[in-house]
């Protein structure tokens, strides 16, 4: 029915923009008034990366447009939906000047793997929403940096096993706190330094002590924040006003 659904959008649509990675979206849409976006190579007016110098831009065509290192969200499909808004954008006539100002300066959404400071070299995200594995892991994948990770809370009995094998890919210290830290030492421990903390404060405050130029601190807890807070949005509002704090001292 989704499928369904979205051959009428394509049908009737003045413009159709897919995503070349979908095969089910190339297959739906026309030949008219078609632009694609992908994470490989574009060709013509497409959209798409492309590697100079070993540095991976965001390209329309042949030419390049913004570093991927410039933007603000992490992950590889935070990279897709950038492209993608682009050829929105574009097919708008929104100034490409104005929409590549606009990505390198867009921080991301409320406590979803959001940029909050970069500090001496040191990029700091509030990934709060990350309230249970599978959020952690998909943060944890899309960082292509050594990453300090600060989690712990309320596990709510959930396996937290599946955590090792994200770790062992990029995680170079865990600050562990809260009511379920024992099984999060349990299950890291040999896959990447172990810091013990008290509460969140805390856990700010060795991060930014073990934390090297180049480096991501990211706060990911894999738990529901129950223990010590209202929410995740609570948790998340918190870490921000540490790290802002940090700023405020260097």
């Amino acid at each position: 029915e989704y499928i369904e659904a979205k051959e009428k959008v394509y049908k009737q649509a003045a413009h159709q923009i897919i995503n070349r990675d979908d095969i089910q979206a190339r297959e739906l849409a026309g030949s008219a008034n078609l632009i694609s976006f992908g994470l490989d190579q574009p060709a013509g007016e497409n959209f798409g990366l492309l590697k100079i110098d070993e540095v991976e831009w965001l390209a329309q065509g042949e030419t390049a447009l913004l570093p991927v290192s410039e933007l603000k969200i992490f992950g590889r499909h935070n990279i897709a939906n950038a492209l993608a808004a682009l050829a929105l954008g574009q097919s708008v006539n929104i100034p490409m000047v104005s929409m590549l100002a606009a990505l390198r300066n867009y921080q991301g959404l409320a406590h979803r793997t959001q940029w909050v400071a970069d500090i001496n070299g040191v990029i700091w995200i509030n990934d709060s929403k990350a309230t249970n594995v599978g959020a952690t892991q998909a943060a944890l994948q899309g960082v292509d940096a050594p990453v300090i990770l600060l989690a712990g809370g309320q596990a709510k009995g959930a396996d937290l096993t599946p955590l090792s094998s994200a770790a062992s890919g990029g995680v170079k210290t865990a600050v562990l706190y809260g009511e379920d830290a024992d099984q999060l030492e349990l299950i890291l421990s040999d896959h990447c330094k172990v810091i013990r903390v008290d509460d969140l404060p805390a856990a700010v405050f060795h991060a930014n002590e073990v934390a090297e130029h180049g480096d991501v601190v990211m706060l990911s807890p894999a738990c529901a924040s129950f223990d010590m807070f209202s929410g995740y949005e609570e948790r998340g509002e918190v870490f921000i006003r540490l790290v802002n704090g940090l700023q405020v001292n260097t």
